[in-house]
């Protein structure tokens, strides 16, 4: 192994800078075999920083800190992808109306559908279980490539059951998508910049969910416009994934790689060329499921953050456009302008929250940042239908944006790269079937009230609790990943 890489040391910690292997290298699940390239001919030392001039026109991201050619690369490649998963995850619930009465959804139905389409995450966990042993890198081709496929057969779905299937799956794909882009930022960005690349990274995938409101203006009122709207998101999926080649494995992945070989070869020096059996090679890639031993506790309090919030916020989150059009009488049209202008407000939210989260903590910032999403949820679904519910919807939004990068920072941040993409994803897990629960609930309040708002309302309420579940987590913001 120590012929096949030369390593070199950028920090008092001795933490491996390898910038310098190619996008080209492969990593098997075997750690005496992978191959991690041919040797660095850099000099020693750190990558030099530098700023991209013509990033400073995106005003939604802030000032951003000067970064090495490596994290530009990564930060591109990601954000592009993440605009276009974001485009089709948004349409399902923009086109929710059209979709129902295309497919001949009843409102009493559409809770039970969604909850199902939700449950599709479970499978993540498979996907995420191959990236803590392979790599993040091939598992993010994998899912931006089954994405895809998904959302074509979601375009010609002829029943409520082809639409059910095709989005059980693209949920699993978008969701081990979402969480490893997230990771793969965190293990390749510096303690104090981590916050605002992931806010960044979030802020940009938001120009997606924009692209595809406007579009659903013009679209969105035709019988087939759904139908349409999910087509125009395949092309630009399928161009991403073959950018993606270009993506490089994470630096902290790398580094953990290197020293499982490293293991690997001390107690295996007699016999090189071992045979690896079926149950060795099931053993090897269920064992980031064993290395998550002695974080059981930690991994519990994230899961019941994360379940809570699921629980009593995302029915809110689903209805936000359905509420628009049905109960204040917006049209398409009007709910395109309403949720891109304020949209273009909110979205600061994200790397606001990532900058303020990396220089006072994420623990305080999510407390204040929780208490706002919850009091404007329940003043969003109780208004008049006026400015006021304008307003109230735009700093719900802006909130909802800003829990999407602490939450996932906060849980991502707090175990170590050797299993983080799979209790990340477990933590992940449990928040969806909060999630699922609270869409059920919902529907069995609206079959009660036959009223969706008084029904949101009340599953809400609890969602406070969530300021003091967020103190019960470490905090990671002031930590370097590596020391875990």
């Amino acid at each position: 192994m120590a012929d096949e890489l030369q390593l070199e040391l950028v920090d008092s910690n001795g933490i491996a800078d390898l910038k310098d292997l190619g996008s080209s290298d492969t990593i098997g699940d075997d750690p005496g075999r992978f191959k991690l390239g041919e040797e660095s001919t850099s000099t020693a030392g750190e990558e030099e920083k530098y700023e991209k001039k013509w990033v400073k026109y995106l005003l939604i991201l802030g000032t951003p800190p000067p970064l090495t050619s490596r994290q530009w690369r990564v930060f591109g490649l990601l954000s592009l992808a993440g605009m276009f998963t974001h485009y089709d995850d948004t349409l399902k619930s923009v086109g929710v109306e059209q979709i129902q009465r295309s497919l001949s959804i009843s409102d009493a139905s559409i809770s039970y559908v969604i909850g199902i389409v939700r449950l599709g995450v479970l499978l993540a966990i498979f996907l995420n279980l191959a990236a803590d042993r392979l790599g993040r890198k091939p598992l993010l081709l994998i899912t931006i490539c089954g994405f895809a496929v998904m959302t074509a057969l979601t375009a010609f779905s002829m029943n409520v059951y082809w639409f059910t299937i095709a989005q059980f799956f693209a949920k699993m794909f978008i969701h081990a998508e979402y969480l490893l882009s997230n990771i793969s930022i965190l293990e390749e960005f510096d303690t104090g910049t981590r916050g605002w690349a992931l806010g960044a990274v979030s802020a940009l995938c938001v120009v997606g969910s924009g692209l595809c409101i406007i579009l659903y203006g013009p679209l969105g009122g035709y019988p087939y416009g759904w139908r349409i709207l999910y087509g125009i998101g395949v092309v630009p999926l399928i161009v991403l994934a073959y950018l993606r080649r270009n993506l490089p494995e994470s630096r902290l992945f790398r580094s953990t790689q290197v020293e499982r070989g490293r293991n690997y070869e001390e107690t295996h020096d007699d016999n090189p060329v071992e045979h690896v059996t079926c149950c060795q090679r099931l053993e090897r890639y269920f064992r980031p499921l064993k290395e998550i031993q002695g974080h059981y506790t930690l991994l519990f309090k994230a899961s019941m953050l994360l379940f809570v919030y699921g629980f009593c916020g995302y029915p809110g989150q689903f209805f936000m456009f359905k509420v628009l059009q049905e109960r204040y009488k917006y049209s398409t049209l009007e709910v395109t302008a309403i949720t891109v202008g304020g949209g273009l407000v909110s979205i600061f939210a994200y790397v606001s929250a990532g900058k303020l989260s990396d220089r006072y903590g994420r623990r305080p910032i999510l407390s204040v940042v929780y208490f706002l999403f919850f009091a404007f949820l329940i003043t969003f679904y109780n208004s008049d239908g006026g400015f006021f519910t304008v307003a109230s919807w735009v700093i719900f939004a802006a909130s909802m944006f800003g829990l999407d990068v602490l939450n996932s920072t906060l849980v991502s941040e707090i175990f170590p790269t050797k299993c983080r993409a799979t209790a990340t994803t477990i933590a992940v897990i449990v928040g969806i079937i909060g999630t699922v629960a609270g869409i059920f609930v919902e529907g069995a309040l609206y079959a009660e009230y036959r009223d969706h708002w008084k029904a949101i309302t009340i599953v809400a309420i609890p969602g406070f609790a969530c300021i003091g579940l967020v103190w019960l987590l470490p905090e990671p913001a002031f930590n370097d990943l590596s020391s875990l």
